[in-house]
């Protein structure tokens, strides 16, 4: 029985340590955000701007592509950003939304050479337990990172932290969501509590 109660102890003191060095998230200035640019080789965006009108009740998206082969054609899927029925909560003015209201939403390529978008109307927010979902491909983002001029283990570290960050202009403090890091496929997914700039970065 003492060694059983010994080995409770034990137990308890690691998980304690666990928690208290885990990593905590903190909120960065854009000086220090190292946002994740578009390849030089990377098609251009078939279109900058996409928008659309979230409805209570039902299931919406909106999605962004990079232009295909030919001018005027979409190529590969960039940006996916999903509304499920039961994720609108309130609008910027407080107001809840009642069955069948509706929202136009929109979604912006603020520079088109990085993964930095503007979602509106600023303030929207989302059901805690229902959030919208935003989806981003970064198949064709610059692979040297740290801009050093070669791609190494180094930028393979880089990958596996890298997030979708968000802030809330003017502020110019950035803060990680938690973004899942699906790094075989180049793919983060991520869940959006509410309204304003987001970014794939480090």
């Amino acid at each position: 029985m003492r060694r059983l109660f010994v080995g409770f102890v034990v137990l308890a003191i690691a998980l304690a340590c666990s928690d208290t060095s885990a990593p905590v998230a903190t909120a960065v200035p854009t000086s220090r955000l190292h946002i994740v640019a578009q390849s030089a080789s990377a098609p251009p965006l078939y279109a900058d701007s996409v928008s659309f009108y979230a409805v209570a009740g039902q299931d919406r998206e909106v999605r962004m592509y990079y232009q295909g082969a030919t001018p005027g054609v979409r190529g590969d899927e960039m940006l996916r950003f999903k509304v499920p029925g039961d994720g609108l909560l309130r609008r910027p003015d407080g107001t809840a939304f009642q069955p069948g209201d509706s929202i136009l939403i929109a979604v912006k390529a603020i520079d088109p050479a990085k993964f930095l978008f503007d979602f509106q109307p600023t303030g929207l927010e989302f059901s805690p337990d229902h959030r919208a979902e935003l989806t981003l491909q970064y198949h064709n983002d610059e692979h040297d990172y740290n801009s050093d001029g070669r791609v190494d283990t180094t930028d393979a570290r880089i990958q596996g932290q890298l997030d979708v960050w968000q802030r809330q202009p003017p502020d110019t403090l950035w803060h990680p969501l938690g973004a899942s890091n699906y790094e075989s496929y180049e793919e983060l997914d991520v869940k959006i509590p509410h309204f304003t700039d987001h970014a794939i970065a480090w």
